[in-house]
């Protein structure tokens, strides 16, 4: 077969579950042939060798059950770099780079401060902080084992791992150091939320954050307070935003919210007080 019709069959296959089929398609016969999907195009009157053939159909037919293409590649790309993913750790969306925007926006670059992370996962928040951060500190904890052997891995391939205080815990339990800033992409949905299916591969513990689905950001709130950090900037759910609201002005605060590009309320910057850094945007 060659890889025109490949391609094809494939984008078939995936219609019912993909957005972009072809596309899918595409990223998974590259990562099999190891090239770009432009020589794809240039060379769609190739015979496929039986063999990897046979590769890619599988992996097409896992595509079909809902099971992520990142997991089958082990490749994610955020903040338009690529990092190592495998199944058990959460995959990064596009989302989630507006938080390291607001940390940037709100931290003097050169500024030598301790920044811990709450819930590593794969490492791409405190990756990317520490190559736009050159004089901070990171601590980055995780309750998860296999998140913090995949964050390992982007460490290395990062040449970052010198930079990044690796930690297996529960939120802040290992750290005593003193802390100036917190940033945190935790479990926030509510446990009786229907998840789409693309997302049911993924590890519950790092998206689901309770009943209600916003008590462990309370708890991330009252960690930064108890830890006196000067700046928390966390993701939260579309729908958190006033009850997350309620809770910081019972304790005298008051947070900035951002919105992600679909307009919905997706995080908050929570200054905690005079602190030498950039005035909340």
């Amino acid at each position: 077969m060659i890889i025109k019709e490949a391609l094809r069959l494939a984008a078939k296959k995936l219609s019912g579950v993909a957005q972009r089929p072809l596309f899918e398609a595409e990223i998974l016969l590259s990562n099999i042939l190891k090239q770009d999907r432009v020589y794809l195009h240039l060379h769609n009157e190739e015979v496929l060798e039986e063999k990897l053939l046979n590769i890619f159909l599988k992996d097409i037919e896992k595509r079909a059950q809902n099971y992520p293409v990142e997991y089958i590649t082990k490749r994610v790309s955020f903040y338009s770099e690529e990092f190592y993913i495998e199944e058990g750790v959460l995959i990064p969306r596009p989302e989630t780079e507006l938080l390291i925007d607001k940390v940037l926006e709100n931290v003097n670059l050169d500024e030598k401060v301790t920044v811990a992370e709450i819930g590593v996962g794969s490492g791409v928040i405190s990756i990317i902080l520490a190559k736009k951060l050159k004089n901070a500190r990171f601590i980055a904890t995780d309750i998860s084992k296999k998140a913090i052997e995949v964050t390992k891995i982007n460490l290395k391939n990062h040449s970052v791992e010198e930079r990044v205080d690796l930690r297996n815990c529960s939120l802040l339990d290992c750290v005593e150091e003193k802390v100036d800033i917190i940033v945190s992409n935790p479990p926030y949905i509510a446990k009786d939320f229907k998840l789409d299916k693309n997302v049911l591969f993924e590890p519950e513990e790092a998206l689901f954050g309770g009943e209600r689905g916003d008590e462990l950001l309370k708890r991330i709130i009252d960690i930064a307070l108890l830890k006196e950090a000067k700046l928390l900037i966390c993701e939260m759910g579309y729908d958190q935003k006033e009850s997350l609201k309620r809770y910081c002005e019972k304790k005298g605060l008051k947070p900035k919210f951002y919105k992600d590009l679909a307009g919905l309320d997706r995080g908050f910057v929570l200054k905690t007080d005079n602190y030498n850094l950039k005035e909340i945007s």
